[in-house]
């Protein structure tokens, strides 16, 4: 049995090196941040970056990984919307944004969410860690065990508010992955960001994302200010039904701020449109089988693939799927019989396993023997195949997030 390739020639794909995809999609000069990442939410490409990966304070988008942490212990059942946690004089006494709750007194569930989500409360922030793990370490432990769980390199958390610390730091790709994985995996509680006020303790308080609702459809998620780290925004937003997410960092002033997030985001939608090369469960590619009850056998993705890449690009997209040719029987769902790739140009995405998409018995004793005296007088040889299969533009709208 020989190794084939069966090249499957589509539009094209653009590579999720940013660095790549820098040149090939050149943003105007508008950026003033020293930091800067746009991520394609379904896919999650980065589309432009500048200084992604370097570390800096995170400030108040620490908060992000805050909420994500109560949003689980919610979903798993840990503690309702409607629960209280007691609010202690740590708490009442934090410096920074506030919302004024205070020691010895219960503060509920959904009124902290909004507080960290709204107005950015560092004492809800402690009431937050101090109720769901006992005290404030535990839960800066429980933050970083989860920044390894997301595969970030070079975040650590030193307390859950992002008050400066020299050992508190993140960097805006990182940030862009925490953001894009609490939109995708709590959606439901995804429309607290969106709020533009927040009243609690007979205070009304206002969201520092001046962006909510813009004409980009700005509709969150978090902003961040230290005076060690500067400005900062996770700013997202749904366009046409496509999500993109910019993280933004090191602006000198709240203005900057939403002058390069609003822009960046602009950009993306303007410069990128997302192109669907494989549908989940859908057969690609038709195998051979070897002493099987079916002579061949359709192969899919248990995953859409999905890419991201400058409109101008979009007619040079190419996909590649690599696989051992005739496949032994009996074949079982769920093995792993290849790989799919997509290119552009000499960058290569991710592999994508390649499955059986039905099982394929074995045949019997009888028709064994007869295809291997058959085999052993003419032979097995395959071919190498190119098969051409269309691509066309994801429909965004039919698979748009629902916050």
């Amino acid at each position: 049995m020989k190794k084939i390739a069966i090249l499957l020639l589509v539009m094209l794909t653009f590579s999720a090196d940013c660095a790549k995809v820098k040149k090939k999609a050149e943003p105007p000069e508008f950026l003033s941040a020293k930091y800067a990442v746009l991520m394609d939410f379904e896919t999650g490409e980065c589309l432009f970056a500048k200084d992604a990966d370097e570390r800096c304070a995170p400030s108040s988008m620490t908060k992000l990984m805050t909420a994500y942490i109560l949003f689980s212990r919610i979903v798993n059942g840990s503690v309702r919307l409607e629960d209280e946690l007691p609010v202690s004089e740590l708490a009442q006494k934090m410096p920074g944004t506030r919302s004024f709750f205070k020691a010895d007194s219960l503060a509920k569930i959904e009124d902290l969410i909004r507080s960290v989500a709204v107005h950015s409360g560092n004492d809800a922030c402690i009431v937050i860690a101090e109720g769901l793990a006992g005290d404030v370490d535990a839960f800066v432990a429980e933050m970083n065990e989860k920044a390894k769980e997301f595969g970030l390199k070079n975040t650590n958390f030193v307390n859950p508010t992002g008050l400066p610390d020299e050992n508190h730091f993140s960097s805006v790709r990182d940030l862009a992955v925490i953001s894009r994985r609490l939109v995708a995996d709590f959606p439901q509680f995804y429309h607290y960001f969106g709020e533009k006020t927040f009243r609690v303790n007979e205070i009304t308080q206002q969201n520092r994302n001046i962006l909510l609702g813009n004409s980009l459809c700005i509709d969150g998620i978090k902003t961040g200010k230290t005076d060690w780290g500067g400005f900062g925004i996770a700013a997202s937003a749904v366009t046409g039904g496509k999500r993109l997410i910019a993280v933004i960092n090191g602006c000198k002033t709240a203005k900057a701020r939403a002058h390069d997030a609003n822009k960046l985001l602009a950009f993306g939608f303007r410069e990128f449109v997302s192109f669907k090369i494989a549908e989940a469960g859908k057969p690609i590619v038709t195998a051979k089988v070897w002493l099987g009850t079916k002579g061949q056998v359709d192969l899919c993705v248990h995953e859409d693939v999905v890419a991201s890449l400058p409109r101008k690009y979009g007619n040079l997209l190419r996909a590649e799927a690599k696989l051992k040719e005739p496949i032994d029987a009996p074949i079982v769902l769920g093995t792993k019989l290849g790989e799919l790739i997509y290119k552009y140009g000499d960058q290569v995405s991710k592999k994508y396993d390649l499955f059986p998409c039905e099982p394929v018995e074995r045949v019997g004793p009888l028709k064994r023997a007869a295809a291997s005296l058959k085999y052993l007088i003419f032979g097995n040889e395959t071919p190498i195949q190119e098969v051409k299969i269309p691509v066309s533009a994801t429909k965004n709208e039919e698979r748009r997030s629902k916050n």
